[in-house]
């Protein structure tokens, strides 16, 4: 029994002992797994320190990566502006200085006989001024900006006004009816895209090609050398960095503007013209032997023609046939003239593309950015002196019918403090008759006169000699392709029965060429389906020649892509205008 109790005891102690030990081991594992928990959570805790230090470090204001990122941005701009200098200096030196790198534009050519003029609003007031180099306050600067369709502007001596279109490429929207427009550098075909990258426009490489003004920017080619291909769409035989184009039509220098009255060495060469009823002492209308109404003379075909000047204000030019309007433009730089031109300077009556070259500025976001210019709807019904058109004028409409009034109303001398509801072209509404909705813009591209061009159909008909011998026939030989000077237009097989039909059918015969204003901007040769409806219908017929702009009555026909056909007679709605080029 001793023995059986010991044997007892001491297992009771081995258990104890055991379980001593056990309980020990417990207590010791717990605590070894508090402490890796801890350690753990303190690993973690500390590991998220590390990484939002690190990420700090990476992407903060002054992070790694932000720095990084700035340095790429500051290294990718420091090239750009490095690659603008020297595209700057290279375009400097490759032109001659003729582009202006700051204004991303064709500097002016200023010729013989031309001072700049730039225009002010003075605050308060309606009514624009002129400011002339030399004078105080002109910004020899800032006295064009295209960007903000400010148009560079000068005048000759005679006071005539002067706008040059900077050569330019172009591509058109025909849905939407938008044209985005990308000035040239120099006389080269480049220009630079939105992100400064420089790119190569294209042009046409045949008289023979049907180009696609919508797919890609092409040279307005009215500013091209195109005696390669026979002149095709109205080019010149140089490279051209610019034009300068009258900024009023032709008018009739006299006691209403400040140009002298010169004979010019053209002679008028139609001997008989329409007149008014009053005129011809008829009941009608009636044929009379041609005149100068500033003279008075009747009857003399010997009568030279005065140069015109191009000025507000003024009476437009009536009554001279495309022959003799197309010599007395190319006499602007004859010995004597009025306006201080030269030898050096070029002037000719204006072509087809370079009323398109000046449509089309107009319509991009350099002009009124799709919105037509106000019609020139003011009728003098003057019918002691047979003018009836006055040039700068409008009544803040941008279609609307002929309003007649005087001339005195015209120059405020007469009527009511508001002229009658007339605006002229230096007053706020008045200046939304130009091309760029300001002062800056050319003006009486929507009514006035039917302007003349030198574009015509070589159609055999009478009326090419008869009236533009000058510019249809070389001798007796009529010329059927283009000069720098003229336009010839292809035609089909006309129906002598009919001058509309057509017209229909020699319309598509001009699917060729391009940036003339016609095709492009037009769906048929009849009717009024050019771009804002205006006025359509191609030459045809016994009215070879081609006009543009509508006249003063044509309200709503009217515009910068209306076209006319008409024969080359003088009348009491024809006009025209212009070009110089410096050579």
């Amino acid at each position: 029994m001793v023995y059986l109790k010991c044997k007892i005891q001491k297992k009771t102690k081995m258990a104890k002992k055991y379980h001593l030990a056990r309980k020990g081991r417990e207590i010791q594992m717990k605590k070894e797994k508090g402490i890796t928990l801890i350690a753990l959570v303190i690993t973690i805790i500390v590991l998220l320190i590390l990484a939002s230090v690190s990420i700090a470090m990476l992407t903060g204001d002054n992070g790694i990566l932000t720095q990084a990122k700035k340095a790429k941005e500051e290294t990718e701009k420091a090239a750009k502006e490095e690659n603008a200098i020297l595209n700057n200096i290279e375009d400097y030196m490759t032109t001659g200085g003729k582009y202006d790198s700051e204004k991303g534009v064709n500097e002016p050519q200023i010729v013989s006989g031309m001072k700049k003029i730039s225009f002010t609003l003075p605050e308060g007031t309606n009514k624009g001024t002129v400011i002339k180099e030399g004078e105080q306050g002109f910004d020899d600067k800032n006295w064009y900006n295209y960007q903000e369709s400010k148009w560079a502007n000068a005048q000759t001596e005679d006071g005539s006004m002067w706008v040059w279109i900077p050569r330019y490429a172009y591509k058109m929207d025909k849905n939407q009816k938008t044209i985005d427009v990308k000035f040239l550098i120099g006389t080269s075909d480049n220009y630079y895209d939105e992100n400064g990258e420089k790119k190569t426009a294209k042009r046409a490489i045949s008289g023979a090609e049907e180009v696609d003004t919508t797919t890609d920017y092409y040279v307005h080619p009215a500013f091209t050398n195109e005696s390669g291909i026979n002149y095709a769409n109205g080019g010149w035989d140089r490279e051209l960095t610019g034009i300068w184009v009258s900024k009023f039509e032709a008018g009739y220098a006299s006691g209403n503007n400040s140009a002298p009255v010169k004979a010019s060495s053209v002679n008028y060469t139609q001997t008989t013209a329409w007149v008014p009823a009053v005129e011809a002492g008829t009941s009608s209308e009636s044929t009379q032997p041609a005149r100068n109404w500033l003279d008075g003379k009747y009857g003399e075909t010997k009568t030279a023609i005065k140069y015109p000047t191009f000025q507000p204000k003024t009476y437009s030019m009536n009554y001279i046939n495309i022959n003799d309007a197309y010599n007395i433009s190319r006499a602007l730089t004859e010995s004597g003239n009025i306006y201080g031109l030269t030898s050096s300077t070029d002037s000719h009556l204006m072509k087809n593309s370079e009323w398109g070259a000046v449509a089309y500025l107009s319509h991009s976001k350099y002009g009124t950015n799709g919105v037509e210019p106000y019609i020139n709807n003011i009728n003098l019904n003057n019918s002691t002196q047979s003018v009836y058109a006055v040039t700068g004028v409008t009544t803040g409409t941008i279609n609307a019918g002929a309003k007649t009034t005087t001339i005195e109303k015209v120059n405020g001398t007469t009527g009511n403090t508001a002229n009658d509801g007339i605006c002229t072209w230096d007053q706020i509404e008045g200046q939304k008759a130009s091309t760029t909705r300001n002062m800056y813009g050319v003006y009486d591209f929507s009514g006035g006169t039917w302007e003349r061009t030198a574009g015509y159909i070589a159609n055999g008909n009478g009326n090419l000699k008869a009236y533009g011998a000058s510019v249809a026939y070389d001798g007796d030989k009529l010329k059927t392709e283009s000069t720098k000077y003229t336009t010839v237009y292809p035609h089909g097989q006309e129906d002598n029965a009919n001058i509309d039909n057509s017209s229909k059918i020699n319309y598509p015969t001009n699917k060729y060429i391009y940036g003339d204003g016609i095709r492009e901007t037009s769906t048929g040769g009849t009717g009024t389906t050019s771009w804002n409806s205006d006025y359509s219908y191609f030459p045809a017929l016994g009215n070879p020649f081609a006009g543009r702009g509508g006249g003063y009555w044509y309200g709503s026909s009217a515009g910068l892509f209306s076209f006319h056909r008409y024969s080359g007679v003088s009348y009491y709605h024809n006009g025209f205008r212009p070009v110089l080029v410096a050579l």
